[in-house]
């Protein structure tokens, strides 16, 4: 199950059209993993924190490669597949 966030950004309207974020639950050996993913769209190198509404904190640090995409295992094992996926990202 896939969720679409919204990126929150640092103050910079251009930061906001850079990257997406969205939790994905992939279901595996009874149980899902929630898993946060990050699309760069702009030619820049970005440090983000995700969170989920399940586990905010600690947030979780992930570098995106400019045109780049990441994945955060953010909770290995939750009964759930529903959650709602949150970060930031500066450049």
């Amino acid at each position: 199950m896939s969720l679409p966030a919204p990126g929150l950004a640092d103050g910079d309207g251009e930061m906001k059209n850079c990257y997406s974020i969205r939790g994905e639950a992939r279901y595996g050996a009874l149980a899902y993993k929630h898993i946060v993913i990050v699309t760069n769209r702009c030619d820049i190198t970005l440090q983000c924190e995700v969170w989920t509404d399940v586990d905010p904190s600690p947030r979780q640090s992930v570098v995106v490669e400019p045109q780049g995409t990441a994945e955060v295992l953010v909770r290995a094992v939750s009964p759930a597949r529903a959650f709602k996926a949150f970060g930031e990202c500066k450049k």
